[in-house]
C-alpha cells in the first residue's frame, strides 16, 4: 500500500488537483500548503501537507510547540486555554474554583509532555472534522508509517464520536489509540426530521418567514460580500465567544465560496447588506456548520441566530442528511431536538517515551472520570 506525504515541494502537488477522486481535498488544502496556513487561518501556524494512503487523500498538520494556536491543531489550547474560558458555564462556583486549580496544576505538566508535538490526520482546521470511511488496514499502515517518520510525535484523529464514527473508533481502539474526550456535540437527523415539529423550531421558521430579510443563496453571494462574511463570523465566534476559535481570513472565505467547499446562505437587509451568514461543510451524508455569523449589534429579539439555525435544520431535512451541529449553545440545541454525544480525539502514543505516554494516559483517564460526567451533568 502506498503511504506518502505530499508537501509544498513534492513533484505531484500540482498534478493532484486534476485528479477527480480528490477534487474537494485539493481545492481546500492546496492553497494552505502553497501560501501557508496563516494566510487563511490567522491564529494557526502549522505545516499543512497531504497524506496519500491507498485510495485516500487526507490533509494533515504537523506541529511542535505552538501553544498559542487555535485548538484546531493545539491540544493544549483545546484542553487548557479553551476550558478555562468555558468555566463560567458551570453553575457551581465551588466547581469552577476547583477545576481552575486542577487545570492550573496540569497545564505545565502537559507542556512538559510536549502535548502539542503532534501530527493531526484528516485535519481540515475546522471546529469539526468530518470523516469518510477509512479501512482498518489503512489506519494500521498509516500508523506504522508515521510513527517511523515522526518517532517523537503523537498521532491524532480529532472530532470522533459514536454517532458517525463508531466503526472507526473501534478500529483505532484495536490499534491501541487512546480515546481522549474533548466536548459534547449535538446531532439532528435530517433523514427522519421529527425535530422540525418541535415548537421552538416552528416558532423560528415563522420568525424567518416574517423577517425583513431576503434569503441569499450560495450563488447570489458576491465578491464584495467576503469582507462582510468575515466580519459577521468574527462578531460571533471571535469577539463574543473566543479568540481561540479558528480566525478565518477573507481569503479563506473567498476560496471556500468560489470552490463551493462551504455551502453558504445569508440574510440580506433592505439596503443590500448581509446581516447574517451560515455555511455548511458536507462530507458523505453528514453536514456540519463551521460558519455562522450575524450582526450582534442588532437587538437580540431580532432573532438572527434563531433564523440562521432554522435555515440549517431545514437544509438537513431537505437533503435527508445527518446534521452535526457541534458544541456550544447546548440549551438552545436541546430545546430544538438536538441529541448529545461525547466527542473524542484518538491519540496514538505507544511509540513515545514512557513519561510522555504516562501523561497522555493520565490525562485521558482524568477526562473520562471527571470531564465527561461534568459535560453530561451540566448539559454542556
Amino acid at each position: 500500500m502506498q503511504i506518502e506525504r505530499i508537501g509544498k515541494d513534492h513533484p505531484d502537488l500540482q498534478t493532484l488537483q486534476h485528479d477527480s477522486r480528490w477534487e474537494m481535498e485539493t481545492a481546500y488544502t492546496l492553497p494552505l500548503i502553497k501560501a501557508g496556513a496563516g494566510v487563511y487561518v490567522r491564529n494557526v501556524q502549522t505545516d499543512v501537507q497531504l497524506l496519500r494512503a491507498g485510495g485516500h487523500l487526507l490533509p494533515i498538520t504537523i506541529n511542535v510547540s505552538e501553544y498559542d494556536n487555535s485548538y484546531v491543531c493545539s491540544p493544549y489550547s483545546a484542553c487548557i486555554r479553551y476550558t478555562l474560558e468555558e468555566l463560567y458555564l458551570l453553575r457551581s462556583r465551588l466547581l469552577q474554583k476547583g477545576l481552575s486549580m486542577v487545570i492550573g496544576a496540569i497545564a505545565p505538566l502537559l507542556k512538559k509532555a510536549m502535548i502539542d508535538q503532534n501530527v493531526h490526520l484528516n485535519n481540515w482546521l475546522l471546529s469539526t472534522n468530518l470523516y469518510e470511511p477509512i479501512e482498518r488496514e489503512v489506519l494500521q499502515e498509516i500508523t506504522n508509517r508515521l510513527t517511523e517518520e515522526f518517532s517523537d510525535y503523537a498521532l491524532i484523529f480529532r472530532s470522533l464520536n459514536n454517532v458517525t464514527n463508531a466503526e472507526m473508533i473501534n478500529d483505532l481502539l484495536c490499534l491501541d489509540y487512546l480515546m481522549v474526550p474533548s466536548r459534547q456535540v449535538y446531532f439532528f437527523d435530517g433523514r427522519a426530521p421529527d425535530y422540525l415539529r418541535k415548537k421552538n423550531n416552528v416558532w423560528d421558521r415563522k420568525l424567518l418567514e416574517k423577517a425583513p430579510f431576503a434569503i441569499v443563496e450560495h450563488d447570489e453571494i458576491q465578491a464584495n460580500d467576503y469582507p462582510r462574511i468575515k466580519e459577521l463570523y468574527d462578531l460571533l465566534y471571535i469577539e463574543k465567544y473566543s479568540s481561540i476559535n479558528p480566525q478565518f481570513t477573507t481569503a479563506y472565505f473567498e476560496n471556500a465560496h468560489k470552490q463551493k467547499l462551504i455551502q453558504m446562505k445569508g440574510l440580506r437587509d433592505g439596503n443590500g447588506v448581509l446581516q447574517g451568514i451560515v455555511g455548511c461543510f458536507i462530507r458523505g451524508d453528514v453536514i456540519t456548520v463551521p460558519l455562522v455569523g450575524y450582526n450582534t449589534a442588532l437587538p437580540q429579539q431580532t432573532g438572527l441566530y434563531r433564523m440562521l439555525i432554522s435555515m440549517v435544520l431545514q437544509e438537513a431535512a431537505e437533503r435527508s442528511q445527518l446534521l452535526h451541529l457541534s458544541s456550544g449553545a447546548a440549551h438552545f440545541k436541546r430545546l430544538r431536538g438536538g441529541k448529545p454525544a461525547i466527542e473524542y480525539s484518538a491519540v496514538y502514543v505507544r511509540h513515545l517515551p514512557a513519561a510522555r505516554k504516562i501523561v497522555w494516559t493520565f490525562f485521558s483517564s482524568l477526562l473520562h472520570k471527571v470531564g465527561v460526567p461534568i459535560m453530561r451533568k451540566y448539559q454542556l
